[in-house]
């Protein structure tokens, strides 16, 4: 079974088992940074990304931590616009669906990497409660809430305009969330993350949900 969920940044993190494909741009962007473009190709070629749990590993390296860091937020959405890493990573997330179950949630799944998923959701929510979460998610006084803010609306822009696989409401199950961070918080710790899942979206309505 596969399960594509698409949506802007900070909308989705269900607490289930899922491929973050963010985080594989965000990873891609950790080690292209400073290199040049050039040389791109070559190095694509050598590069590995796997996940174990909530980790993601590059090259064998968990990077899970370095990949928030606000350097990297701020390139990545640029560096996603690129064709050669958009194909790059497009053909990596379609062989680690290609023989398993799969949660797999990034901006174009549903619409590019995953259109023969058996189900598909786009999932958002206010761009206020998306920073906020984000936020608390970096926990760095360095970076204050109006800068994150800023980014994710550049990033929503970049997203939605950019040349290859841009994000898009494609014919689908749409929900707007926000306020359900703290059923997914409460869902996670009481080891009810299936229920949670099929109760709220399996089984669900079309619309918003509100927690």
């Amino acid at each position: 079974m596969k399960i594509a969920i698409d949506g802007p940044a900070g909308s989705k993190r269900l607490g289930v088992l899922y491929v973050d494909t963010g985080a594989m741009y965000r990873a891609i962007t950790l080690k292209l940074l400073k290199e040049d473009e050039s040389s791109y190709e070559e190095i694509l070629k050598n590069t590995k990304i796997s996940f174990e749990g909530d980790k993601i590993f590059l090259d064998g390296k968990d990077v899970s931590k370095e990949i928030r860091e606000n350097e990297i937020s701020n390139k990545t959405s640029e560096m996603s616009k690129k064709k050669i890493i958009r194909d790059y990573l497009v053909k990596m997330q379609r062989e680690i669906a290609r023989d398993k179950d799969v949660v797999m949630e990034g901006r174009d799944i549903g619409s590019v990497v995953l259109k023969d998923a058996e189900y598909k959701f786009f999932l958002t929510a206010d761009v206020e409660t998306r920073a906020m979460r984000r936020y608390k998610q970096i926990d760095d006084d360095k970076v204050s809430f109006d800068e994150i803010l800023e980014d994710l609306k550049v990033r929503d822009y970049n997203d939605s305009h950019r040349e290859n696989s841009p994000l898009r409401k494609y014919s689908t199950r749409f929900w707007k969330i926000n306020n359900l961070w703290q059923s997914q918080e409460q869902s996670r710790s009481s080891g009810h993350i299936s229920n949670f899942w099929k109760t709220n979206f399996l089984d669900g309505e079309e619309g918003t949900i509100r927690k």
